[in-house]
């Protein structure tokens, strides 16, 4: 069972309204909420918990229910729940928009016995639910990989992106980190070693060649997350005004502002005042690729309303509230 860190009992009263839990899986972390609902549609968190990353699509079913299942126990201790059951239990996982993904975790959460009702929704739906008003809008995730969801007032929604490293991902931390690698071997194969961006992803992978590069790369037993891992390095260089990283971030920003038209065209919500919401690791820690996007955006006569969503468990919760975005989860009835 993985090791669980952060577990943390929030509120000592006594719960008497509808228990939610809330899980979130992503690459690096998974992470479990427990609250009551109020009636007002406030909720008050009765404990917390995270464990190691959960998502299928990294690490496999088997080790994904692991965690889960770790976070959980973990997450109800905390909580000091007794033998009471939450009355619904969402899940946001990576790869749940496969339906054949989605039923195999409904019939193994129904297993567990996590709750009276349990659902299963994709990492980004909790996104748009957190950052748009009414669940209408655009998300839009840029983390490893990047993909967008849009949803309109009449019910209508798309997935756009969203295919993986070998197909798309434009504009995400693998595409930059990418980026950054080949700008490297360039300057590399010119014998041109002045260049920050440069010196930076060397002194970060600690080679000094094309032949060490190469193999460093090839040799990663998780080469996509590492290379994700280098556009840290490109943002950092971006903000100290190098121009080679400056127009790599640009690119970023160009792809994700076509991946947001895009997403918002096939839905029907192209409006000034577009709410907007982003998340991913690359998207929450960079200030300099929110605003090159926001600026892609206006070019494209899209104005939008940002909110930047650092914490989906919110939107889980909100999910799990019956009163908001009817339709959008599917309920599972447990025995």
């Amino acid at each position: 069972m993985p090791p669980v860190s952060d577990a943390a009992q929030l509120n000592s009263e006594s719960p008497h309204g509808d228990l939610i839990l809330a899980i979130d899986t992503g690459g690096t972390k998974t992470a479990a909420w427990i609250v009551e609902l109020a009636s007002t549609g406030s909720h008050r968190l009765l404990g917390q918990a995270r464990t190691t990353g959960g998502n299928p699509l990294s690490v496999g079913f088997e080790k994904a229910t692991e965690a889960i299942h770790a976070v959980f126990v973990a997450a109800r201790h905390a909580a000091q729940l007794g033998d009471r059951r939450a009355t619904r239990a969402i899940f946001s996982i990576a790869g749940a928009a496969n339906r054949d993904m989605a039923d195999r975790f409904v019939a193994w959460a129904r297993s567990v016995g996590f709750a009276d009702r349990i659902a299963i929704v994709s990492d980004i739906l909790p996104i748009l639910a957190a950052g748009t008003p009414d669940c209408c809008g655009v998300a839009l995730i840029a983390g490893t990989g990047s993909s967008a969801f849009g949803r309109a007032a009449d019910g209508r929604t798309k997935r756009c992106g969203g295919w993986g490293f070998l197909l798309g991902d434009e504009g995400s931390g693998y595409a930059i980190g990418r980026a950054a690698l080949q700008h490297t071997l360039r300057n590399l194969e010119a014998g041109t070693l002045n260049c920050s961006l440069t010196k930076a992803v060397l002194g970060m992978l600690a080679v000094k060649s094309v032949t060490e590069l190469t193999r460093t790369v090839y040799s990663n037993t998780d080469a996509r997350h590492a290379i994700a891992a280098l556009a840290t390095v490109v943002c950092i260089v971006a903000e100290n005004d190098d121009e080679e990283a400056k127009a790599i971030l640009h690119t970023a920003a160009v792809d994700l502002a076509e991946l947001v038209v895009r997403t918002a065209d096939a839905v029907g919500v192209s409006d000034s005042g577009l709410p907007l919401a982003l998340s991913g690791g690359l998207l929450i820690n960079s200030r300099l690729l929110q605003i090159r996007l926001q600026d892609q955006l206006h070019e494209r006569n899209l104005n939008c309303t940002i909110n930047i969503v650092s914490e989906p468990l919110d939107g889980c919760v909100r999910l799990a509230d019956p009163a908001c975005a009817k339709g959008l989860v599917n309920w599972h009835v447990c025995s």
